[in-house]
Order: structure tokens, then C-alpha cells, then sequence
């Protein structure tokens, strides 16, 4: 899928994604840090099981980097993952996954009933350095080697279709709706609704 670049493009684009049936949706994340995936997954948590290893390294006061801790940390998130595919949950997976290998271990368990998506956060570094410094999470010259690694490795629509998904989006900027799913998002608000059938994004 294409940026959507103007007013007459974004009408457009409402056309772009329709709801199949009834199948849950399974939404993998794709960007380096500080892109806006875990902002944008918390627009849907009371829609979604969101999974995400930060928080799940929050909840047991580890580092990130430990090679010990990390084990555990992705150990729980396959197990959640695993779960939730089983129930039939609306899913996101709120991690990087830039390398194809994260990417295939995200697809790997039984989700023959999901809509498989992957949503790529490829924003320009300025706008990752700004939020790197309001956040502090993770030092700037770690961010600024992910985002750089990101570019040089960065999966195209093809690509990431052989690898087994089924819709692919690029966000690109913040400020343009674009149609990727079945519910409502507007930007600022985090409003919800099935409406139309469709899910809004707004990205930068």
C-alpha cells in the first residue's frame, strides 16, 4: 500500500481495506524504537490483546539486554501470543520485528483464522530523535543505529507478502488517516467504532 499523500488520495483509500467475514485480526508491528508502535497499539487495548515485551519486562523489573531476563521476558510473550491466537483474540504484537527472522516467529503458531497484518512504522529520523529525547528510554545512539539498520534492511510490500501476510501499511507520517482495518481511530482522541467497518490510523 501506497502513502496517502492528499485530501483526494485519502478519500480513496477508504476502499483500500474492507473487513473479511468475521476473522480476528492478527497485527504485527514493524518499526525501530521511539516510531509510535506502542502509541498506536494502546489506541486499541480495549479491542485488542496487546502483547508487548516491554511491558512484560516492566511487570518483572528486568533490563533490557539481559541475555538471561530475555529469555524469560520471550518465553512469556510466545506463551501469551500462543493463548490468545488460540481464544481467537484480536491481536497486536507491539515489537520491533525488523529482522524476517522476528517476523517469521510472529507468524508461527496456529493462526489460520486470523487476518494477518503488518503495519511498518518508517518515520524519518528527525521526528525518532525528537521523541528520543522526550522519552529517554533508550539512549540516542542505540535508536539512531536501529533506525539505520531499519533503512538498510527495511522489508517491501512483496516481501513481507511472501513471508506469509496478508495486508501490509506503511505508515509514514502522522498527521494522514489511513484505512488498515475494522475499526475507528482518530488522531488525539482514540475513539473506536465498528462504523463502516473499517479501522483509522493517523501517521507521521
Amino acid at each position: 500500500m501506497q502513502e496517502i499523500n492528499n485530501a483526494k488520495q485519502e478519500s480513496s483509500a477508504q476502499d483500500i481495506v474492507k473487513p473479511v467475514g468475521d476473522s480476528p485480526m492478527l497485527v504485527v508491528l514493524c518499526g525501530p524504537s521511539h516510531a509510535g508502535k506502542t502509541r498506536f497499539a494502546r489506541r486499541f487495548r480495549d479491542e485488542f490483546t496487546i502483547i508487548s515485551p516491554d511491558k512484560i519486562r516492566k511487570q518483572l523489573s528486568v533490563n533490557f539486554g539481559d541475555s538471561k531476563d530475555e529469555t524469560k521476558v520471550w518465553d512469556i510473550y510466545e506463551s501469551m501470543k500462543r493463548k490468545a491466537l488460540e481464544k481467537g483474540d484480536n491481536i497486536i504484537l507491539d515489537a520491533c520485528h525488523m529482522s524476517k527472522r522476528a517476523r517469521w516467529h510472529s507468524l508461527q503458531e496456529p493462526n489460520a483464522k486470523h487476518r494477518r497484518i503488518c503495519i511498518v512504522f518508517d518515520l524519518p529520523f528527525q521526528t525518532i530523535r525528537e521523541r528520543c529525547f522526550k522519552v529517554k528510554r533508550v539512549s540516542l545512539g542505540e535508536v539512531k543505529r536501529m533506525w539505520k539498520d531499519f533503512q538498510d534492511n527495511k522489508p517491501t510490500t512483496e516481501e513481507l507478502k511472501r513471508e506469509g501476510f496478508d495486508e501490509v501499511h506503511f505508515i509514514r507520517r502522522e498527521d494522514r488517516p489511513v484505512r488498515i482495518a475494522r475499526l475507528d481511530w482518530r488522531k488525539g482522541k482514540g475513539a473506536m467504532s465498528t462504523k463502516g467497518g473499517v479501522l483509522w490510523a493517523t501517521s507521521r
